[in-house]
């Protein structure tokens, strides 16, 4: 309770500062503090904190790793768990599965196809560092599966160095858009963190928060890169200032990157995911980013509200 009663003293004044500044400071009642919920901008009194309407915000989310540091509201943020970072959660279990290659008794559902005959099964790794794979006998039709069997004895009678294999694994309830929704608001969010009220208030900012709230609804292109080179705890905000077409903020969560709208002269979400595509090779960004690295936030910093430009930009 005490770390989020401080995180509302310190953001409270920083929003009214901000917008008077704005011009909009007379949205917020006066003679008490208000704390707007960087998600759906709905502004709270202290007593919001006390009352759990105000509620501690994992960045990224818990489960994948994050630490407590931010205030956003109760629905905000409960929602968010079951829409989006539920899914993302799912990828991890995925990621990890393949990545780690032990024998923990776990098994993912799959189906394999022998010369394009399917098994519907399990998958799990052996203590020998192999996969093992299990057909269901319930899940298969007998006919289908006693082709497939024979298919497979076949590749292993005549010693087939190409057997004509794939196999598919099935996630459960997971989607894709929500996952990189879900890291998408986890990277505005620590941005928000690192740069304050003045940046998420930005009109360029207003798509991406209904986004969040609709994500059913497909407002802005949203992509979320890959490294497979950083290092897994990896954590970092760069301001891109070069190439000038990709001006952007870029945060980075292990081998995850997101570009949101940069700070000078921003673009919107459609230019700048315009602008990713005309230089994409390979599925990859082709571009070198280059800029000014803001700290990473423990807790609020507010850089752009302690240190504003002006005139305003915008």
């Amino acid at each position: 309770m005490e770390k989020r009663l401080r995180w509302f003293d310190e953001g409270a004044p920083l929003l009214r500062a901000t917008a008077d500044r704005l011009g909009f400071g007379a949205a917020l009642p006066a003679g008490e503090d208000w704390y707007a919920c960087p998600l759906c901008l709905v502004a709270y009194p202290r007593a919001a904190v006390a009352a759990g309407v105000l509620t501690e915000e994992h960045v990224p989310p818990h489960a994948l790793g994050g630490h407590g540091l931010l205030l956003t509201c109760a629905a905000c943020n409960n929602t968010a768990g079951t829409a989006l970072d539920a899914h993302a959660v799912r990828r991890r279990h995925l990621e990890d599965f393949f990545t780690h290659r032990t024998a923990t008794g776990r098994t993912l559902p799959v189906t394999v196809h022998a010369a394009g005959i399917p098994l519907r099964g399990t998958i799990q790794w052996t203590d020998d560092g192999s996969l093992q794979i299990f057909g269901v006998p319930k899940q298969n039709h007998p006919g289908q599966q006693a082709a497939h069997v024979q298919t497979l004895d076949e590749y292993v009678d005549r010693a087939d160095p190409n057997p004509d294999l794939t196999f598919t694994i099935q996630t459960p309830r997971y989607n894709a858009d929500r996952d990189q929704l879900s890291w998408a608001r986890a990277a505005y969010l620590a941005a928000f963190a690192a740069l304050g009220w003045r940046y998420i208030l930005h009109p360029v900012m207003a798509p991406y928060r209904i986004q969040f709230r609709e994500p059913a609804t497909p407002t802005v292109p949203i992509r979320v890169w890959r490294d497979r080179t950083a290092a897994l705890d990896q954590r970092r905000i760069l301001l891109v200032e070069q190439p000038d077409d990709l001006r952007a903020v870029a945060v980075t969560f292990g081998q995850r990157l997101i570009l949101l709208p940069g700070i000078d002269r921003p673009q919107t979400s459609q230019q700048l995911h315009d602008a990713i595509t005309a230089r994409s090779a390979g599925g990859e960004p082709a571009a070198d980013l280059q800029g000014k690295e803001a700290p990473w936030p423990r807790w609020p910093t507010y850089l752009l509200d302690h240190h504003p430009p002006d005139p305003p930009s915008w």
